[in-house]
């Protein structure tokens, strides 16, 4: 244990995820020293670096750990940093705080830095508990939080996480996979992947992403996102083989693809009163179909485009399109593509063109580039504001 905290450099150590799992194989209530309050009225003293705490704990100073994982906590224990870091001064080694599978438990109001996995959990048998990670900043670990299972389900710890923010992940801020994740109120910052989330749900509600590569990266899972904004990040949402994705309220500037579906097989995606802003594409959607009401698209290249000749019924509704490229220009759209009540002003190219789609009427247009304004749809002119 150092006095003073080393400099902690963002980890690229190719095994440092193999590290943690080592780590966590050996991980058993009885092999790692116990911290027990004494007396039972006096508070717990500082922890060492690899002990097992029985009892809620709060550090009293910076812990910085070498050669050595740090926390693990027996079921039902909390752990308050009070404002402190838990640290690896080895580079991407171990876990930061290992919790268990069953038992309530909240970690919070401190900083996680330099680890393999920040957070991690370990099978314990017994009924699950949930995790609540409130006020912890996330600094160069490999893995930020790992709430995966790897048996479908059975350690896995329906997870939430408010009010934190994550930093320089080499893999993945959040890694989420058979589990239930909640992130409210957390922002990603230069994170390789911010989330990961596969075969579980993930809620993400006012949270900030920003030069990420990816976003949220979503494998098969249930996922809702509202009220969040993502800003600059390569892909900001990507989605592979089937998902069920909601999108609202939201806010997507300067991605090279924003919302990317092209990977899904099936499922569902809704995206409403988000706002698109100078992205080069804003909307792949997939074959299966989805909806895009009441958006707005702004300064983009490409505002919406079909990765197939879809094979189910897509609602294209109440949005406004202005200064694009073009404004909505669908090549391979068919019946099953409903547009209408859509406006679109000033664009380079098109306003509407979407031959072979079904016009519901109420589209407007004005000043694009092409005529006729609109191809595929009638349109008549919008009201003047």
């Amino acid at each position: 244990m150092h006095a003073t905290p080393p400099h902690v450099r963002r980890p690229h150590a190719p095994h440092a995820l193999a590290r943690v799992a080592a780590a966590l194989s050996g991980l058993t209530l009885m092999s790692v020293a116990v911290l027990v309050a004494s007396p039972a009225s006096a508070a717990p003293p500082q922890p060492t670096c690899g002990s097992t705490l029985t009892v809620d704990t709060a550090l009293q100073a910076d812990l910085w750990c070498e050669d050595s994982s740090g926390l693990t906590l027996a079921p039902g224990v909390d752990l308050n940093l009070r404002g402190h870091t838990l640290g690896s001064s080895s580079g991407a080694f171990g876990f930061g705080v290992a919790v268990p599978a069953v038992g309530d438990t909240t970690i919070r109001n401190g900083t996680l830095a330099g680890w393999g996995a920040g957070v991690t959990n370990y099978g314990v048998r017994g009924d699950r508990g949930v995790l609540v990670i409130q006020k912890v900043a996330f600094v160069n670990n490999e893995l930020g939080v790992d709430a995966s299972s790897e048996d479908t389900g059975f350690n896995n710890k329906p997870t939430t996480i408010t009010r934190s923010s994550f930093t320089g992940s080499g893999r993945s801020g959040i890694r989420a996979v058979y589990a239930d994740l909640t992130v409210d109120h957390t922002t990603f910052t230069e994170n390789q992947t911010a989330v990961f989330s596969g075969a579980g749900t993930l809620q993400v509600t006012a949270s900030q992403f920003a030069r990420n590569d990816t976003g949220l990266s979503l494998t098969e899972n249930h996922t809702t996102v509202d009220r969040s904004t993502f800003t600059s990040n390569p892909h900001a949402v990507v989605t592979n083989r089937e998902n069920w994705l909601a999108v609202t309220a939201s806010r997507f500037t300067g991605s090279d693809v924003a919302v990317d579906v092209n990977g899904a097989g099936y499922g569902t995606i809704d995206i409403s009163g988000s706002t698109f802003l100078a992205n080069t594409t804003a909307v792949i959607l997939p074959h299966f179909g989805g909806s895009l009401v009441n958006n707005t698209f702004r300064a983009n290249h490409t505002t919406v485009t079909l990765s197939e000749t879809p094979e189910s019924a897509v609602l294209i509704q109440g949005n406004t399109f202005r200064l694009n490229a073009d404004g909505l220009l669908l090549e391979n759209a068919n019946a099953l593509v409903s547009i209408g009540g859509n406006e679109a002003r000033r664009n380079t190219g098109w306003g509407i063109s979407a031959p072979g789609a079904t016009d519901l009427g109420g589209d407007t247009a004005a000043g694009n580039g092409n005529d006729p304004q609109c191809v595929g749809v009638v349109c008549g002119a919008p009201r003047q504001s």
